[in-house]
Order: structure tokens, then sequence, then C-alpha cells
């Protein structure tokens, strides 16, 4: 509960969390082609990146046009462990990162084969554009790190948002996917907090 007095504009905190940032691929093609259906497009994707990320307990926090942000909250600050402690396989923040993970690679196969964006995929428009073979695809990337996390706007528009380095370093992973050629780029901050199980399907 807030005090009398207090300005919600004026709470923030810092925590740690994991961050995951999406972009859908080609999307100023489709800006242009699909015209006013880009709306039912884009809010089709989001329903299934939203949807996924919620069953894994993330938490959806922006929408910018074509890039979606994801935060799995691990806590604040006075919880984390300290530099070079070891992380308990079983942790909560290693379930968090492997639940994470898990959602990003099922968020990927879910927007291949999602019946609800057939007729998007099937656009002779976009065929004629793309190339043949043309498919929806996201580029993901995923990062640990902190962030302060408050209200950010002003009494007209008010939004939750987290700022800090390391949600721009899981777009700049995201960004790099074209560059790899892969879907999902992951930091090794993040990969640290993965179970060994799960570490030893990355690369």
């Amino acid at each position: 509960y807030l005090n009398k007095g207090t300005d919600i504009l004026d709470i923030a905190d810092e925590v740690h969390a994991i961050f995951g940032f999406c972009d859908i691929r080609n999307f100023t093609d489709a800006t242009e082609i699909f015209q006013e259906e880009v709306m039912v497009f884009v809010n089709t994707i989001a329903d299934i990146v939203h949807s996924i990320a919620d069953e894994a307990l993330g938490a959806a926090n922006k929408n910018v046009g074509d890039a979606f942000l994801i935060v799995w909250r691990v806590g604040p600050k006075d919880e984390m462990p300290v530099e070079g402690e070891k992380l308990d396989p079983g942790s909560a923040r290693t379930n968090l990162a492997d639940l994470a993970l898990h959602s990003l690679l099922c968020m990927h196969l879910e927007i291949g084969r999602a019946y609800q964006l057939k007729k998007f995929v099937d656009n002779p428009k976009m065929k004629e554009r793309i190339g043949k073979n043309f498919r929806i695809r996201l580029g993901f990337g995923l990062h640990y790190g902190w962030a302060i996390e408050g209200a950010l706007g002003s009494h007209y528009k008010v939004d939750v948002t987290y700022l800090s380095p390391h949600v721009n370093m899981a777009a700049t992973l995201e960004s790099e996917t074209k560059k790899y050629g892969v879907p999902i780029l992951i930091s090794g901050e993040c990969y640290d907090l993965f179970s060994p199980y799960v570490q030893t399907y990355c690369r």
C-alpha cells in the first residue's frame, strides 16, 4: 500500500530478472502489404507470445510495434547471491531460467504452426516479395541482469517498465540473431543460471 501523498511516479526499485526480447521478422514488408490487417497480424502474434510467457511465469511488459519484452522477475537486489557464489541447480532462479528458455522455444514452434496466422503466411504478395518459402518468424534474445523497475510516464499516461543496460542487452542479442542465422541468442549470464541438464542443449 502507498503512504498518503506518495506519487506512484516516484516509486522505483532495483530488481534482478531474466529479460526476453522478441522481434517479428520482415515487419516493414508486412506493414506495407497487410495494411489495416497488420494490427490483427501483430495482435495474433502477441496473444501467442503473451499466453506462453504467462504459463511459464513470465510477464509481458512492452509492446513496441514489432517487438515484445517479456520479464521473469527473479527478486529484489538484497535476495541475490553474492558474486562467485555457486547457484543451487534446484533454486527458483534456475527454475525460472529454464522456464524462460522453454517458453521461447514454445513461442518459436507455435508461431510456425499457428492456424490463425495461415492467411498471412499464404498472402501472395508476401510470397512474391520475400519468397515462396515465406514463414512468420521471430528472433529472440535472452539475458539475465538487474534493472530499475518503476512507473514511467506522466499523470496522463503511465507504464510499468524496466530500465537498464541489461534490457538493452536482450534487445541487442535479438538483433544479432539475424547475423548468426539462428532464432535465439542467450547471454553467458543467463546460461549460467540454467540447470546442468538444460545447459547440455546449448551451444
